[in-house]
C-alpha cells in the first residue's frame, strides 16, 4: 500500500517521502530540509496510534496539512481527527482520483494558509515600522478623512492617537491653515506625490513647520508622510543671520579702518595748527571743535570695529564681580531714580579673560538700552553667576558649547522687542529710537565685544514682557590680576633716536614724519616693506625704532619687523593700526620690545607712544651728537 501510494503521488507530480511506521515518519519530518506540506497518515500504524502521530507531526511542523487514511473508520476516530484539524478523513478502499483530489485540495489550503501567514507577518512587520518610524504618518480614505496614524503623528500634533483615528479629523484640518503659494488651504491633499510645506498648529498652540508628502498606495488610500522641519528652518535662519552679520561686520570693519586714516589726518593737522596759534586767536576755538568732532567720530569707528570684531582689545584675567561692583554707583546715576537697579553677584565667581574697559562698555550699553525701554520706570537686574553647560545649545547667534561659563544676565521690565526688531537689533545703525536720540551702535558694540572675547550672547524678549540679555564668558583657570596703574609719561626725551617710518598712506606718513622730526627724532620713511628693508641695509646709523602700519601694500607689519630685526637686531617696534586680528602684535604680547599705536591718534599720542617704547628698560638708544 505504501509503494502504491508513492507511485500514484509521483505520477501526479508530487515529491513524496514514505515511512512504514510512526517513528520513521517522525524522523522524516524532523530531518526534512523543508517541512512537509501534506502528511497522509494511516490510523493503523505499528507502535503508535495514528492520531497521536498527527499531534506529534503538528508539534514539529504546525503548518502541515493532514489527510487521514483508515480502513477501520469509527465515529470516535472521526471526531478525534476533526479535533486535530485534519483536512480530510478517507476510508479504505479509496479510489485514486478521490485520494488525489483530497491531496490537491489540502495542498491548495496549505498554499492559502501559507500566503495568509506571510501576509500577516508582513502586516506585523509593516505595523512595527509604521509605529516606530520617526516621521509622522497619516493614512486617509475618502475625502481625506484620517483612518490611521502612528505614535509620531500623535507626538507631532500633540493629540492622542484615539482622537486622530476616530474619523473626525481630515488631513486638511491639521495642515490646511496655511497652504502653499497660489493654492487654496487644504487643496490637493489626495493627489499622489505632492509635496507641501505648512505651518502646523499643535494642540497646545505651538506652531511647527512641517514638510508633507502624499503618496497613493491603494484605491482611495493615501499615506501622508510628515516631517518636522522646525529645527532645520531655525538653523537655516541662524546661519543666514550669522552670514548677514558677518557680511555687515566686514563692511563696517573696512569702513572704520579707512575712516581711521582720515581721522588721524584730521586730528594731527588740527593739533599742529592749534599749536601755531596764539591763545588769543579766535581760530583756536574752531580748530578745537574740529578736534572734538574727530574724537566723536573716532568713538563711532571704535564701536564699528567692536561690532566687526576687529577692535584691538587688551584682555586680562579679571573678576566680573569687581567690574560690576565698580560700575554700580555710576549706573545708579545713569538710569535715574524711577528705575530700580538690583545687582546680584554670586560668591566665588570664576575668572574670565576679557578687556575690562570693553566689558564695562557692554554693561553700560545694555543698561542705557534698558533705561530707554522703561520711560515710566521699572526694574533693572544685573546678575553674575557661575554656570555649567552640560551639552551644546543652539541659539539665534550660534552654538553655546558645553563647558563652564560666567553668566552675566541683564534683565529689564521694559517694552520688549518684537520678532522683526530682534532680527536686526545687532546691526550697526539700526535703532527704533527717534532721530537724534541714538546712533544704533550700542547693541552692535555689545555683540562684537562678546564675540571677540570668545563668549556667546543670547536674548529673550517679547512686546510688553521686557528684555533679558544672557552673556556667557568662558571660565579662565588663572587667578585675576589687578590692573597696575599706568605711570604718567614724562616729556619727550631730548635725544636724537633714529626712527624708520613705514606707512603706505602718503598723508599720514608725511604728518608722522613732520611730528617726529619736530620732536627731535631722526626719521627715515618708506611707503612699502621692500623700500624699508633697503633703507635699513643702507643705513650707516643704527635704527632705534621701526614705526610701521600693520597692513602694508606688499607685506604685513609683523613680517616686516621680523625681517628688519635680522638686519637691525637692536631695533624696537611700534605698530600703527586701526584694527588687527594678528595676535602677535596684540598689546598683551610678552615681547616688550613691541608696542601698538591705535588709529586715529593725535600728534601728542604719537610722540608719547614713541617715547614710551624707546624708554623701556630693555632698550635705551644711544644719543647722537
Amino acid at each position: 500500500m505504501l509503494r502504491t501510494l508513492e507511485d500514484i503521488l509521483r505520477l501526479r507530480g508530487y515529491a513524496s517521502l514514505g515511512a512504514p511506521s510512526a517513528e520513521q515518519g517522525l524522523e522524516l519530518t524532523r530531518s526534512a530540509l523543508v517541512p512537509p506540506a501534506i502528511a497522509l497518515i494511516d490510523l493503523g500504524l505499528p507502535g503508535m496510534d495514528g492520531l497521536e502521530l498527527v499531534s506529534a507531526v503538528r508539534k514539529i511542523s504546525p503548518a502541515t496539512e493532514v489527510v487521514i487514511l483508515t480502513g477501520n473508520a469509527s465515529v470516535e476516530s472521526a471526531i478525534r481527527a476533526l479535533r486535530e484539524s485534519s483536512y480530510d478523513y478517507l476510508i479504505k478502499p479509496v479510489q485514486p482520483e478521490r485520494l488525489l483530489n483530497s491531496i490537491e485540495r489540502a495542498g491548495e489550503r496549505w498554499h492559502r494558509r501559507r500566503a495568509e501567514a506571510a501576509m500577516q507577518e508582513s502586516e506585523k512587520r509593516l505595523r512595527r515600522i509604521f509605529e516606530h518610524v520617526s516621521d509622522a504618518l497619516f493614512i486617509t480614505g475618502d475625502a481625506g478623512v484620517i483612518t490611521d496614524a502612528n505614535p509620531a503623528a500623535a507626538e507631532l500634533t500633540g493629540r492622542p492617537l484615539e482622537e486622530l483615528c476616530a474619523g473626525s479629523w481630515t488631513i486638511a484640518d491639521l495642515f490646511g491653515v496655511e497652504g502653499p503659494a497660489g493654492e487654496a488651504a487644504g487643496s490637493g491633499w489626495s493627489a499622489p506625490n505632492r509635496v507641501h510645506e505648512f505651518r502646523l498648529q499643535r494642540a497646545n498652540g505651538d506652531v511647527r513647520i512641517v514638510d508633507v508628502r502624499a503618496a497613493k498606495f491603494a484605491p482611495e488610500r493615501v499615506v501622508h508622510t510628515v516631517r518636522d522641519l522646525t529645527n532645520e528652518r531655525r538653523l537655516e535662519e541662524e546661519l543666514n543671520h550669522s552670514q548677514r552679520m558677518e557680511a555687515i561686520g566686514r563692511l563696517a570693519g573696512g569702513v572704520a579702518h579707512d575712516f581711521n586714516n582720515v581721522l588721524t589726518t584730521i586730528s594731527c593737522v588740527s593739533q599742529l595748527v592749534i599749536e601755531t596759534l596764539a591763545q588769543s586767536d579766535e581760530r583756536r576755538a574752531d580748530l578745537q571743535e574740529i578736534l572734538t568732532a574727530s574724537r566723536r567720530a573716532a568713538g563711532l569707528t571704535r564701536q564699528l570695529l567692536a561690532f566687526s570684531r576687529r577692535q584691538i582689545l587688551q584682555p586680562r584675567v579679571l573678576d566680573v564681580a569687581e567690574v560690576v561692583r565698580d560700575m554700580d554707583r555710576m549706573l545708579g546715576r545713569l538710569i535715574g531714580a524711577d528705575v530700580q537697579l538690583t545687582a546680584i553677584v554670586e560668591r566665588d565667581l570664576w575668572a574670565v579673560r576679557a578687556d575690562a574697559g570693553q566689558l564695562e562698555q557692554v554693561i553700560m550699553n545694555l543698561v542705557v538700552n534698558a533705561r530707554d525701554a522703561m520711560p515710566n520706570g521699572g526694574q533693572l537686574t544685573i546678575r553674575a553667576a557661575n554656570v555649567t553647560i552640560q551639552s551644546p545649545r543652539s541659539h539665534e547667534g550660534g552654538v553655546l558649547e558645553a563647558g563652564e561659563y560666567v553668566l552675566l544676565r541683564v534683565a529689564d521690565t521694559g517694552c520688549g522687542m518684537d520678532a522683526a526688531t530682534r532680527a536686526r537689533m545687532f546691526e550697526p545703525f539700526f535703532t527704533t529710537k527717534p532721530a537724534g536720540m541714538g546712533t544704533g551702535l550700542g547693541l552692535s558694540t555689545v555683540y562684537g565685544v562678546v564675540k571677540q572675547s570668545g563668549g556667546q550672547l543670547m536674548v529673550e524678549s517679547a512686546p510688553g514682557a521686557g528684555t533679558t540679555f544672557f552673556i556667557y564668558l568662558p571660565r579662565e583657570e588663572s587667578v585675576p590680576v589687578p590692573e597696575s596703574p599706568r605711570a604718567p609719561i614724562p616729556g619727550v626725551a631730548q635725544q636724537r633716536a633714529t626712527v624708520l617710518l613705514v606707512e603706505d598712506d602718503t598723508t599720514i606718513r608725511s604728518l608722522a614724519r613732520r611730528i617726529l622730526v619736530a620732536s627731535g627724532y631722526a626719521v627715515m620713511d618708506a611707503a612699502s616693506g621692500a623700500r624699508a628693508l633697503a633703507l635699513a641695509k643702507e643705513s650707516a646709523t643704527p635704527i632705534d625704532l621701526l614705526l610701521a602700519d600693520v597692513v602694508l601694500s606688499d607685506t604685513s607689519g609683523r613680517q616686516l619687523a621680523d625681517r628688519l630685526l635680522t638686519v637691525q637686531p637692536g631695533a624696537r617696534v611700534l605698530y600703527m593700526s586701526g584694527y588687527t586680528d594678528d595676535a602677535a602684535i596684540h598689546p598683551d604680547t610678552p615681547d616688550s620690545s613691541r608696542g601698538l599705536l591705535v588709529k586715529p591718534f593725535t600728534a601728542n599720542e604719537l610722540t608719547n607712544k614713541v617715547h614710551e617704547v624707546l624708554s623701556r628698560p630693555e632698550h635705551m638708544p644711544k644719543v647722537s651728537e
